[in-house]
C-alpha cells in the first residue's frame, strides 16, 4: 500500500496541514472534509486510492492540525477558506483535479469549481449540500438564526454543536451498527475543536503574559470561583510586588 505523507505548507501566512499519497504525476484527487472533523476522516481512504491517484487531503484552517487563528485575526468565511485551499493547490502545482467534498467541505469545493471550472475533472459529494432544499429546517434553524443576527441568545444554541455529545451524535446517528465506528474518532475531533487558540494569542503581543486555561464555561465564576480567586490573588500579588 502506498505510503501516506503528513506535511505542512504555509499559505498566506497560515500553516496548513495536509495528507499526501500517490504518484505526483498521477491524476490528482483532492479530499475536502467537513465539520467537526479534519483530514483524519480520510485516513483510511487516502492509501486506498493512492495506488491510482495523487491524493491530497488538507485540514481547513481552524480544523485538525492546521493553524487556528482567533476570529479577530481571520475572517472564517467559505470564501476565505477557499482562497487558502486554492493557494495550497497552487503551491503543490495541482491545476486539474477531481474532488471529494463532505459537509462543510462542499461550499469550499463549489467555490473552487465556480472560480475555475476547467480545473475540475470530477466531483464526488457525500453529504455535501448544494441546494436550499437540502437544509432541513428543524436542524438548521439555530444556525440560520445566528447567521441572521449574532447575539448571545442566538450564539448559545450554535455552541452546542461544539460539545462532545454533539460530536458523538454526528458520528453515530443513522449508523445501523455503531460498533463499526471507532470511538476515538469523535474524541479526536472534539479535542481539536476545543483548542484554546484565542487565549494563547495574547502571548504574541505580551510574551510574559500569564495564561491559565481552565475547564469551565463562559461564566467561569459560577463553577470555578475558588480557583479563579487564587489565580487573581497570586497574579496581583506578583504585579504589585514588582511595581
Amino acid at each position: 500500500m502506498p505510503a501516506v505523507h503528513h506535511r505542512y505548507a504555509t499559505v498566506d501566512g497560515h500553516r496548513l496541514f495536509f495528507r499526501e499519497a500517490g504518484d505526483p504525476d498521477a491524476p490528482a484527487l483532492v479530499l475536502l472534509h467537513g465539520f467537526p472533523t479534519s483530514s483524519y476522516m480520510f485516513r483510511n481512504l487516502v492509501p486506498a486510492l493512492a495506488e491510482r491517484y495523487h491524493v491530497i487531503a488538507p485540514d481547513h484552517l481552524g480544523f485538525g492540525l492546521s493553524d487556528a487563528p482567533p476570529v479577530e485575526r481571520f475572517d472564517y468565511t467559505f470564501d476565505a477558506l477557499t482562497d487558502l485551499t486554492a493557494g495550497l493547490l497552487r503551491t503543490l502545482g495541482i491545476d486539474r483535479y477531481a474532488m471529494y467534498v463532505q459537509d462543510y467541505g462542499a461550499p469550499i469545493g463549489w467555490r473552487l469549481a465556480l472560480r475555475d471550472p476547467a480545473a475540475i475533472a470530477a466531483i464526488i459529494t457525500q453529504n455535501g449540500n448544494g441546494y436550499d432544499a437540502g437544509f432541513v429546517e428543524s436542524f438548521w434553524k439555530v444556525v440560520q438564526a445566528y447567521q441572521s443576527e449574532q447575539t448571545p441568545d442566538t450564539e448559545a444554541p450554535v455552541r452546542q454543536f461544539l460539545t462532545l455529545d454533539a460530536t458523538r451524535w454526528q458520528y453515530l446517528t443513522g449508523v445501523p451498527d455503531e460498533t463499526l465506528v471507532d470511538p476515538e474518532s469523535w474524541y479526536h475531533d472534539y479535542a481539536l475543536i476545543s483548542r484554546p487558540a484565542g487565549a494563547e494569542a495574547f502571548a504574541d503581543d505580551l510574551p510574559e503574559a500569564e495564561i491559565h486555561l481552565l475547564d469551565g464555561g463562559h461564566f467561569l465564576l459560577e463553577s470555578a470561583l475558588d480557583e479563579v480567586t487564587e489565580l487573581i490573588r497570586g497574579f496581583l500579588a506578583r504585579v504589585h510586588t514588582s511595581a
